[in-house]
């Protein structure tokens, strides 16, 4: 039986290329009851699937509407029309397909297939033929096991955020009622700062009070926590000792940063890196500095398509980089003769004409038996020759040069020819 993977154990390529699905697949809303989903657990046995797939198909002849009935059928012998292409070689956790007529013009069909693999075992057997596709139990998997908590603080204002893979996120911001200095003299002056330091007392515990609140449920995912801000307030406050004993245990690093909003937070991520170094933001930013290190020197990096897919297949890509902002999409096929596979990719703007395809090797008629990601597809090429993959997100400034500088997709090498 397969083992139940925490959503850490899950790598950052198959992580990103799962959400990008689902995103993908939840957008799609049929005209009529006519997109099937088909949940298959890793186990499951191969006639059940098709004996009730083969069952829907006999009960679909009593849809009234010719149209519709047609989209169904349709959707359900591409979905059989694919499982016998691979064979019902189940991937470990087993598989999601997804079928039915996309088209947003009524009276037309675009009966297109997907599939996901889930990122933890299926646990039943799931049929539904419907309006949209069912995808709700595939996003309860991105529940995230673990995270960091970060905290900028001075005396004027607090920012709480949590670090979760490659995107932090603010969950607090919070200013201080501390008044500035006083420039007064004598007996009024000490009492000014007695009054400033006790609103800065109170300030702090406020601060606490708030970071307990949003960290102390989750205190057992947490994986550290890092607290900055300038000069020695950070340290002042950390003296307070206004956070909750157990989250204080998990403090793994007191920085100092220049500001305290979200700017510092952000700067408190790149000062951490050391700290941080198992999260994927850290992880992302070191592996494009490596590459444009070896494309600036001419070194052991290559990009663009054509270059990077040629040297996948010569086993030369120790690294696969790719943007996960890449939409682009590849059809797979099959020759009803001879079974002879080709693949064809399709980029924006261009449109997949399924007319009349004849196969290169017999010139029998060939029909499309599957639709993958781009990314999904050139990730396996790459793996299947023991390449690491990094998909690269561009909400970060590193991330989004790499897509609009090298167009988002590159290699470091093994060796040069």
């Amino acid at each position: 039986m397969a083992r139940e993977l925490k959503l850490n154990e899950v790598s950052e390529a198959d992580l990103a290329v799962f959400k990008k699905k689902l995103k993908m697949l939840e957008g799609f809303k049929g005209r009529h009851t006519e997109l099937i989903t088909q949940y298959i657990p890793p186990e499951t046995d191969r006639g059940t699937v098709m004996n009730q797939l083969n069952e829907e198909i006999n009960q679909s002849s009593n849809i009234k509407s010719p149209q519709t009935r047609k989209n169904v059928q349709g959707a359900l012998r591409k979905i059989i029309g694919f499982l016998k292409n691979i064979n019902f070689k189940l991937p470990p956790n087993g598989i999601v397909v997804f079928a039915g007529n996309v088209s947003e013009t009524d009276g037309r069909s675009d009966i297109r297939l997907f599939t996901i693999n889930p990122i933890r075992p299926l646990k039943s057997k799931l049929y539904w033929c419907d309006s949209s596709f069912h995808v709700d139990y595939l996003k309860e998997m991105l529940t995230p096991n673990d995270f960091y908590a970060l905290m900028t603080i001075d005396k004027g204002e607090a920012t709480i955020a949590q670090l979760i893979g490659k995107k932090y996120e603010i969950v607090g911001h919070f200013t201080s009622l501390v008044p500035g200095k006083s420039r007064a003299g004598g007996q009024s002056a000490q009492r000014f700062e007695r009054l400033r330091e006790e609103a800065t007392n109170n300030f702090f515990k406020i601060a606490g009070e708030r970071f307990n609140g949003y960290f102390e449920p989750h205190k057992d995912k947490i994986k550290g926590i890092v607290i900055g801000g300038p000069g020695q307030t950070k340290n002042y406050f950390m003296e307070k000792k206004v956070i909750n004993h157990e989250l204080e245990k998990k403090v793994i690093g007191v920085i100092d940063t220049s500001y305290t909003d979200e700017g510092g937070i952000r700067e408190l991520v790149q000062k951490s890196s050391e700290l941080l170094k198992d999260s994927e933001l850290i992880k992302e930013k070191e592996i494009l500095e490596k590459f444009i290190g070896e494309i600036a020197k001419d070194g052991l990096a290559t990009y663009g398509q054509k270059e990077v897919e040629q040297t996948i297949e010569e086993g030369r890509v120790a690294t696969l980089i790719i943007s996960e902002d890449i939409p682009w999409m590849v059809y797979r096929k099959t020759c009803e003769h001879c079974n002879n596979d080709t693949f064809e990719t399709i980029k924006e703007h261009e449109t997949f004409r399924e007319v009349d395809l004849r196969c290169g090797n017999c010139k029998s008629k060939i029909e499309v038996t599957e639709e993958m990601d781009y990314i999904d597809w050139l990730m396996e090429k790459a793996k299947n020759t023991g390449a690491e993959v990094r998909v690269i997100s561009t909400e970060t400034n590193e991330g989004k040069n790499f897509y609009e500088g090298f167009g988002g997709i590159g290699a470091i090498l093994r060796y040069k020819i």
